[in-house]
């Protein structure tokens, strides 16, 4: 027996050896791992000046919660972040009459307030502001606004927004409610997104998770709480903190791009249960053995198996023709609920949301780089978005600028694609690469009117990007004077009319001013006179409906400005006819010929009249049981007298295909007026290209038809 022992003796030891070492290792070990208080080190120091605004009450940034406090210091510490901040004494000015803050109001409060003088020794500052109330872009209200999403530096909330929300039926909990928004909107800035919150095994969400995750709101405003609200990290952000590059976590000019939030994040949440987090070193240590030898640190949660994955079919649109330099281009994406669920996505395809991202390259085969918002929008909740299985929505996004500056910054071709995100465990929805022309000037206008938005080395003024980006509204007199010579000097080149806008937008809602808090009241007839005119292209007429939309007071704006975003890119119909898709039905294509008139003429000159004829006998015998005749005019004149001059020249176009024995039925006629251009340029040549009749038939049919070319009638020179 003795000599057995003997013999085992040395594997006793190595044995004995190995659990002290792995024990060790459990107990003293950091690494990359570690997704838990109990092992988290401090790995970075946040300073963070706080403002707020007249009348509104300071928040309590440490609340007492059962036998204990929680406090911004405590919650980031358990991830290792440490927090230090300077509350302000003074109260921003702020007038009730000047409405709601939007981001290019607290974009102008920060440049007036924000200060420069941060601690030396902290690794990255931010700025946060208390406001009274927040809006995004399309007038939802917000709990939350990152105002400066491209390097996560500023943030805002609404408490009293909050308040209101819970007074009548939580009261008690306010306090708790807004400290937890306070964390949650420092946490985007940390590049933490809604979809980094787990669910805890007591079944609650942790703090990334947004209020409409833990909140009844069914009663409207009276909201309640579903559950006490769990103030801790979750495992994956702590694994974040612990285990990122500082680039990755921290805000600033090289921070890393903000993530992706989900349509239904609050559904995908309750999916999964996670381990419950160590209180001590030493528990952490015994749950890393197990988990050394094989025993799950985490349990699937019962899921309701009633609906499978969400399912969005994605388009996205814009011009065919060459942008010129410098305009601000405008892309249109359409998202059709083809699941079983109610997702949250109508009005909120911008990316400011999260939930959508662009991405652009400048070739085939290179990288692909993301247009990234200048606001994070922070929604209430998610009713008013509430898109039902089989509806669609749509908006129009500009992506001319983002935050490097300008999105093509040089002529050439580029790709623009879509990426939505559904989730985690679900497929990302990418759309096909989109081509997108830039060309430089054509004209000496053209050339002129570019050089007061760029520098000297040709590359657009940041002032200016942000001022076209922002309506106008950033109290920047450079920009301002610089945008109201460019609409009205260079008002025929398309850069001149974009801009009218721009112009429209900053009458609308004016800027605020930072140093008193007021706003000039709107001036709507100015805003109506500018925009009744504004239609270069189909982007603009797009963002002109959508600013409509938001600005719903403006009651009696012209006729042309009150039509429907589809028709800003589908063209308008005659009479009381049906709106129909044209370019945007993926059913149809362009016939190669196109018909062109001469200017102010809806009739056929010369060779047109017989190329008409021919390819009206063509698309008989093709036997098309779909024809569209699309009618398109030059940028001279006015948006309504073109659209009315384009609607002839199909008219007329129909005329000759009912003469050629088409039956009456199976054709469609359509006006798009003068915005979609074929070419941008303020010359003879491209009114000429510019003045014609598409026709868009089915595919089956237009593999019938013989490729021709355009045909250009010969018109008298335009009068001098």
């Amino acid at each position: 027996m003795m000599k057995l022992l003997r013999r085992l003796a040395p594997i006793v030891g190595v044995l004995a050896a190995l659990v002290t070492g792995a024990f060790l290792w459990a107990l003293l070990a950091g690494g990359t791992d570690c997704a838990d208080p109990a092992c988290a080190r401090q790995r970075f120091s946040l300073d963070i000046e706080l403002d707020r605004f007249d009348r509104v009450d300071p928040i309590a940034l440490e609340v007492p919660v059962e036998d204990d406090a929680v406090s911004v210091a405590s919650v980031l510490g358990s991830g290792g972040i440490e927090v230090r901040i300077r509350a302000n004494e003074r109260v921003l000015p702020f007038a009730a009459k000047s409405g709601k803050l939007d981001r290019a109001d607290l974009y102008a409060f920060a440049q007036a307030w924000r200060g420069s003088a941060p601690q030396a020794e902290a690794d990255a500052q931010l700025y946060a502001m208390l406001t009274p109330a927040i809006v995004s872009d399309t007038g939802e209200d917000l709990f939350g606004l990152m105002f400066d999403a491209t390097d996560r530096e500023g943030f805002a909330i609404a408490p009293g927004e909050i308040a209101a929300r819970f007074q009548e039926r939580q009261a008690d909990s306010i306090p708790l409610l807004q400290l937890r928004t306070f964390i949650h909107e420092l946490l985007h800035a940390l590049n933490r997104s809604h979809g980094e919150a787990a669910q805890m095994p007591d079944e609650r969400l942790t703090i990334e998770a947004p209020t409409r995750c833990i909140s009844d709101n069914t009663r409207e405003l009276n909201w309640s709480l579903r559950e006490r609200p769990l103030m801790a990290l979750s495992p994956q952000t702590i694994r974040f903190f612990q285990s990122a590059r500082p680039g990755d976590v921290l805000p600033g000019r090289e921070s890393a791009p903000f993530l992706f939030g989900s349509p239904s994040t609050c559904r995908d949440l309750r999916a999964t249960i996670v381990a419950e987090p160590q209180s001590s070193r030493w528990r952490f240590a015994m749950r890393r053995l197990k988990s050394l030898v094989g025993i799950s640190a985490a349990e699937a949660a019962t899921d309701d198996g009633e609906s499978k994955p969400p399912d969005v079919a994605l388009a996205v649109q814009a011009l065919p023709a060459a942008y010129p330099l410098g305009y601000p281009v405008a892309i249109r994406i359409t998202a059709t609920n083809r699941g079983e669920r109610t997702l949250p996505l109508a009005g909120r395809l911008s990316p400011g949301y999260g939930i959508v991202r662009i991405e652009v390259r400048g070739a085939p085969g290179a990288p692909w780089s993301v247009v990234q918002p200048i606001a994070w929008y922070e929604p209430i909740d998610d009713d008013e978005a509430m898109l039902a299985p089989g509806e669609r929505t749509e908006q129009t996004v500009p992506i001319f600028f983002d935050a490097e500056a300008w999105t093509f910054p040089t002529a050439g071709a580029y790709e623009v694609r879509v990426r939505l995100h559904l989730g985690d465990d679900v497929e990302d929805v990418v759309t096909e690469p989109m081509p997108i022309r830039i060309e430089t000037p054509q004209s000496n206008r053209d050339r002129e009117a570019l050089q007061l938005l760029t520098d000297e080395k040709g590359a657009l003024r940041d002032d200016l990007g942000r001022a076209l980006l922002l309506g106008g509204r950033t109290r920047e007199a450079d920009a301002d004077a610089i945008v109201d010579r460019l609409a009205t000097e260079f008002r025929e080149t398309a850069l001149g009319e974009a801009v009218q806008l721009t112009r429209a937008s900053r009458l609308l809602r004016r800027p605020i001013d930072p140093r008193t808090g007021e706003r000039a009241p709107p001036d709507l007839a100015g805003a109506r006179t500018l925009l009744a005119d504004s239609c270069s292209d189909s982007g603009v007429v797009a963002l002109r409906r959508q600013l409509l939309d938001f600005h719903e007071d403006t009651g009696g704006a012209p006729t042309a400005a009150s039509e429907p975003v589809e028709v800003a890119w589908d063209g308008s119909v005659p009479g009381r006819s049906p709106q129909i898709a044209t370019y945007s039905d993926p059913s149809l294509q362009q016939v190669p010929q196109s018909l062109h008139f001469c200017h102010g003429e809806s009739r056929f000159r010369g060779s047109v009249a017989g190329a008409a004829a021919n390819l009206a006998r063509e698309l008989r015998r093709a036997n098309a049981d779909r024809i569209v005749v699309v009618g398109h005019a030059d940028q001279t004149g006015t948006c309504s007298y073109n659209s009315a001059l384009a609607l002839r020249r199909a008219e007329a176009v129909r005329e000759v295909l009912i003469e050629a024995g088409i039956p009456r039925r199976r054709i469609q006629v359509v006006s798009l007026g003068k915005r979609r251009p074929l070419d941008f340029s303020a010359t003879e040549e491209a009114h000429r290209l510019n003045r014609r009749v598409e026709i868009l038939v089915p595919e089956a049919a237009l593999g019938k038809l013989k490729p021709r070319e355009p045909v250009l009638p010969r018109c008298p020179a335009p009068a001098s």
